[in-house]
């Protein structure tokens, strides 16, 4: 293997003329340290899972105008716009209309609703310009954040005052109304620090570039004191207030409007971090399917979470590292879909890991989390991954472990009445109604999962492949329907969520990024995966596309930089229910196709500071749907929406 590696290596040597050596250096230090997946920040080739990051750059470079079409390029990822102002993003399959089982944190912190873990993406309190990266782990990483992780972890990381060192201004306009206008600012001196940002964005239905899709007011801010050597404390906070179109899966779309806020506190005194934050949340969904939710009145959802965290740092003997720690978790919530009053769960946790550098080449990561929940029983989520780097720049790893995802508030305590009516006119029973309840009798959904991964520097060549088997159990869904006694002219049914069946999955990644010219590089990625349900019939599994692809060219030259990208997605099928015959079908969604076109200017001289930037999102105007559409008002679909073109341009500022 040595042999081949140097090879390679060897034959690569001749492409180092074609970069100055700034260039080059530029290009080696793109392996960042990463945050995401360890406790402890290590190289990205060097972590014990499979990391992808997404820096500001990138970001900027795609034109994106949210994060999940940020995010469309990863291998592994899957995206999925289901309306224009609400997107899904889920790793290594397991697809779904509002997802819960990927982990999305900011800065390390959770930002998924309490109660129903999951995220509407208008909530977050950031602008795109506030992002420094996105690191993307993928497969279980419950050993390290705990419940929700069981695909991976999305962790939005924003930038420090020390990186912003000023501000930026930014505008956008474009078609279907698009507005997006931000600021953001920040500064270091050598013990106090501080940034804030906020911003305010709009845009319209692709559908219907007339009805508003998102909108929302957003602001952070945040201060810090640096004391000696590692040592620090911040405080930071944020508000959102957000209107967003969304599906609410088999039931139709709905309007989100709500308000979502956050307190948080952190500090570090030599080798012990702390953190604790508060995330708050009050939304009111609108404009149900009315055939679908006829019965139920204008509802609302209050949902708290208090949360703090103590980590220590050890050094032990024979090259170990240790962190040891707990957490301490409660989440609480109101709502007009549970029995009146408060429900709340208290959750706690202990955890460790260990990275031992065994020998010079070789690394064993170990870490294992003991979590508790009211209505389950303990669980245990341990995970070890062996590296083994032959020579520099070469790291092959075998890992494995286990992760899981609690019942949510919703699913323990629903209790709600939805009414209908009934389309057969011969029918005695005028009105349908099912009665929607929760179950505090559920087991975690789990996944055990295996994976070998190796990733490579080749001179310009920068190479990742993975390939992955994982097992999940204990799915959680709404159970069939049984019929409840009752007199015309109402029909009544009751519902509640059980644990179903199992899905087995097997895929990998292959992915190369090449810096031909000091000016232009290239990406490409292919990303296969095989579902299958067990047992049952095929319906979770085939949410989830088998194959996808991903390439693209990045130029940056005397000012100008660019972008065009290619994403590729297989066709999938999803599930509907008739709601005339309360028959459940799965119908198909075809494969689709994206390409996205950034072309940006930074002048130079008295206009240094400003940038202009044009933005195609879906060049072509490839008119497509990434999730079932509704196919009239007994078939609601998964409330897809259409997917077209959009085309904006940005001028922005940065001052000193």
């Amino acid at each position: 293997m040595k042999r081949v590696l140097t090879f390679m290596l060897l034959v690569l040597g001749p492409w180092s003329p074609l970069f100055a050596a700034d260039d080059l250096f530029e290009f080696y230090q793109e392996e960042a340290t990463v945050q995401t997946g360890s406790h402890q920040p290590q190289r990205q080739g060097e972590a014990p899972a499979t990391v992808y990051v997404v820096t500001a750059q990138e970001i900027k470079d795609s034109g994106a105008q949210t994060i999940w079409d940020a995010l469309r390029t990863v291998p592994g990822v899957d995206v999925i716009s289901t309306r224009t102002g609400q997107g899904e993003v889920s790793i290594r399959g397991l697809d779904r209309a509002n997802n819960n089982r990927t982990l999305i944190l900011l800065d390390g912190k959770t930002v998924l609703n309490g109660y129903y873990d999951y995220l509407t993406w208008e909530s977050l309190p950031i602008t795109l310009d506030d992002i420094d990266r996105i690191e993307v782990l993928e497969g279980p990483a419950s050993a390290v954040y705990g419940a929700n992780a069981i695909s991976g972890v999305i962790n939005i990381i924003t930038k420090t005052p020390q990186q912003l060192n000023g501000g930026d201004l930014k505008y956008t306009a474009g078609e279907r109304s698009t507005q997006d206008g931000s600021l953001v600012d920040g500064k270091q001196t050598d013990h106090w620090g501080y940034k804030f940002g906020g911003g305010w964005d709009s845009t319209n239905r692709f559908e219907d570039a007339s009805e508003l899709a998102a909108q929302s007011g957003k602001f952070n801010a945040l201060v810090r004191y640096q004391g000696p050597e590692n040592s620090f404390w911040s405080a930071s906070g944020g508000v959102t207030n957000f209107e967003a179109q969304s599906t609410t899966g088999g039931t139709g779309t709905a309007i989100d409007k709500g308000l979502e806020s956050f307190a948080r506190v952190d500090g570090r005194l030599e080798d012990t971090q702390f953190r604790a934050y508060w995330n708050h949340g009050r939304t009111t969904p609108e404009q149900f399917n009315p055939l679908a939710l006829g019965g139920v009145e204008q509802s609302f959802i209050d949902y708290d979470s208090y949360d703090a965290e103590l980590q220590q740092f050890i050094s032990l003997p024979w090259c170990n590292s240790v962190v040891l720690g707990g957490n301490v978790r409660e989440n609480t919530s109101s709502s007009s879909t549970f029995p009146p009053g408060l429900v709340k769960e208290d959750l706690w946790a202990l955890f460790a890991e260990d990275k031992w550098d065994i020998a010079d080449k070789w690394t064993l990561n170990a870490s294992g989390r003991l979590d508790r929940h009211p209505y389950t029983p303990l669980q245990f989520s341990p995970r070890g991954s062996l590296n083994y780097a032959p020579v520099p720049d070469q790291v092959f790893r075998a890992s494995g472990g286990t992760s899981f995802r609690y019942p949510t508030l919703l699913e323990n305590y629903v209790n709600v009445n939805l009414v209908t009516p009934n389309p057969d006119p011969t029918s005695p029973y005028t009105t349908l109604a099912t009665q929607q309840l929760g179950n505090k009798s559920l087991s975690p959904e789990k996944i055990e999962s295996a994976e070998i991964a190796h990733s490579g520097q080749f001179g310009p060549l920068k190479t990742n492949i993975a390939g992955f088997h994982y097992r999940i159990n204990n799915l959680i869904d709404s159970g069939p329907a049984t019929i409840v006694p009752s007199l015309p002219p109402v029909f009544t049914t009751q519902e509640t969520f059980i644990n179903t069946g199992d899905i087995t999955a097997w895929g990998g990644e292959a992915a190369a990024e090449l810096r031909l010219f000091s000016w232009l590089s290239s990406f490409a990625n292919y990303s296969y995966q095989y579902l299958r349900d067990d047992p049952g019939p095929q319906i979770v599994s085939q949410q989830s596309p088998r194959h996808k692809a991903n390439v693209g060219l990045r130029v940056k030259e005397a000012g100008w930089n660019g972008s065009l990208t290619a994403d590729w997605v297989d066709k999938t099928e999803w599930p509907t229910v008739d709601l005339s015959t309360s028959e459940n079908q799965l119908a198909p969604v075809s494969a689709y196709w994206l390409l996205n076109l950034h072309v940006g200017y930074a002048f130079k001289g008295s206009w240094e500071g400003f940038e202009a930037g044009l933005d195609v999102f879906n060049l072509l105007n490839h008119a497509h749907y990434e999730i079932l559409p509704s196919e009239g008002p007994y078939l609601p679909g998964e409330g897809g929406e259409i997917i077209r073109q959009r085309i904006t341009g940005t001028l922005s500022y940065k001052f000193r």
